[in-house]
């Protein structure tokens, strides 16, 4: 299992998305505040999330190119970053990316009004890999499946601040 996981780190960006028309859907635009600084606020979560992936900028996240770095890198990158003038930006934990899955759309799984040019791959969490020191979960959003990869694979990066949701069952 853990090399198949792996195996899926792998998986390319692609197409256009689709979104099942039967089903609500599970990150309506409506539960997020979109700032003009670039930030969308999550009013269920209260989490402050990034609009665009790293490396992208603009209303649509139109500029630019998105950027894939290795684990202990994204956190070097949160650690020091100062957009939108504050301080606080982190890699989000497992339990924080799985709440802007967009479980009724693939390619990619996520509100794509709410967080626009959403490469459809692999973007890190913070959240280690239980039994597995080198590997962290991150969300594969083509169709937002847990994976886990080797913390020295390039994955994308989304910012995320505020309150840390709980990290208890990382290691599912």
């Amino acid at each position: 299992m853990l090399f198949l996981s792996l195996f899926l780190c792998t998986s390319p960006a692609s197409a256009t998305q689709t979104c099942r028309s039967d089903l609500s859907p599970s990150t309506p635009t409506g539960r997020f505040i979109s700032g003009s600084d670039g930030t969308v606020t999550d009013t269920v979560t209260n989490l402050t999330w990034k609009r665009c992936s790293e490396g992208l900028s603009g209303p649509s996240c139109e500029t630019g190119k998105a950027i894939t770095y290795t684990w202990p890198d994204a956190l070097r990158i949160a650690a020091s970053s100062t957009f939108a003038g504050k301080k606080d930006w982190r890699v989000p934990t497992i339990q924080e990316l799985d709440t802007i899955i967009e479980y009724h759309c693939t390619m990619p799984a996520i509100n794509a009004a709410v967080f626009p040019a959403t490469p459809t791959s692999n973007f890190w969490s913070v959240s280690p890999f239980a039994g597995y020191p080198d590997g962290s979960w991150n969300i594969n959003f083509n169709d937002g499946a847990h994976e886990t990869c080797n913390r020295n694979w390039n994955l994308y990066l989304r910012l995320v601040r505020g309150k840390m949701l709980n990290q208890e069952g990382a290691g599912r």
